[in-house]
């Protein structure tokens, strides 16, 4: 959720994005087609530096890394597990009382309760490395940017917003903070949304997009039926009352169930058209899913013309961002041949 500046809540899937295909060459592509919401040293072995491609903003940086020697193991006890993560991943994991309580934005202010069950927050890593672990190599360690050295990842107890009657949500990030965060809310025996958290990850590669000047809202605005506007009201969509209007579905997880032929499916679900962060958040849910698990939550969704050239848009301004290795490159290429 990306609510006046916070991205909050309901987001189920994912993610994101790292995506980073190779768009140029695609095969034909055929008719008209995507997720989810809800309720410090690092060893190297072989350095090999990537070149930016000629046109491109993508930085350099060392993909050469032998990462194996941080897979988790089952014996692994919570220190090793996070040291490896934070290794493997260029983060800064933050739980227990060493968490930050209070998150304001604008006219918003969320608040966090530490989780100090260690082992609740074990589980919950064990569940994040499958989701992180899906995205391209040396992904996250790109996502900072600006004044922005490294993304902190805080894993609390309940979340919840002033002023809602403790309504709470399960994970938020936010662009107009001095950190580059994303807050996890870890449940009983370490349950957490994975979708949810690489949901918020786009997010996040959003932010990178429009500070590096690539992410411009007038062209992504022409990508959407004309004379459409977004409401930014999230409370409808939560309670259900958003018209289907342009959309795939009515809701996440959920199969077809509009009238919309494809040439006018413009939305993958009522919550998409928020705002263009959770359009854009939305539409990767489905990609990120069947790159994880290799199931399609939305079958035919990137077939919808508009849906495509929207995914297309994105996935293009993330290979112009983000360096990548051959092979990631090509799992990624492979993911949207296969949905497209």
């Amino acid at each position: 959720m990306h609510t006046r500046k916070f991205i909050s809540k309901i987001a189920a899937v994912a993610v994101l994005t790292g995506i980073l295909l190779t768009l140029t060459g695609c095969p034909p592509t055929p008719a008209p087609h995507l997720t989810t919401n809800t309720d410090s040293t690092i060893c190297t072995t072989e350095e090999k530096k990537s070149e930016p491609t000629t046109g491109t903003t993508v930085p350099p940086i060392d993909l050469g890394e032998d990462l194996s020697q941080y897979d988790l193991k089952d014996d692994d006890d919570l220190e090793t597990v996070v040291s490896k993560m934070e290794h493997k991943y260029g983060i800064d994991i933050v739980y227990g009382n060493d968490i930050r309580t209070v998150f304001e934005d604008e006219n918003e202010t969320l608040r966090t309760k530490p989780n100090t069950n260690l082992k609740d927050i074990e589980a919950a890593l064990r569940s994040m490395d499958e989701g992180l672990g899906a995205l391209p190599k040396g992904f996250l360690k790109q996502l900072p940017y600006g004044k922005h050295k490294i993304l902190k990842i805080y894993l609390t107890g309940t979340i919840t917003i002033d002023g809602t009657n403790g309504k709470g949500v399960p994970a938020f990030t936010s662009d107009t903070d001095d950190e580059l965060y994303l807050t996890i809310e870890v449940l009983d025996q370490g349950v957490i949304n994975v979708p949810t958290v690489l949901h918020e990850l786009t997010h996040i590669v959003d932010f990178k997009l429009r500070h590096d000047g690539l992410l411009k809202e007038d062209e992504w605005a022409k990508l959407n039926p004309e004379g459409f506007t977004y409401d930014n009201s999230y409370g409808d969509s939560l309670a259900g009352k958003k018209d289907p209007k342009y959309c795939y579905t009515t809701e996440h997880y959920v199969p077809r169930n509009t009238d919309n032929s494809n040439n006018d499916i413009w939305f993958y679900y009522c919550y998409s058209k928020v705002n263009s962060y959770e359009d854009r958040a939305t539409m990767m849910e489905n990609l990120i899913i069947f790159r994880m698990w290799k199931y399609e939550v939305a079958p035919g969704l990137y077939q919808c013309p508009h849906m495509k050239a929207k995914l297309e848009y994105f996935l293009k301004l993330i290979e112009k961002d983000f360096a990548m290795t051959q092979q990631d490159k090509e799992a990624w290429q492979n993911v949207y041949y296969a949905l497209t």
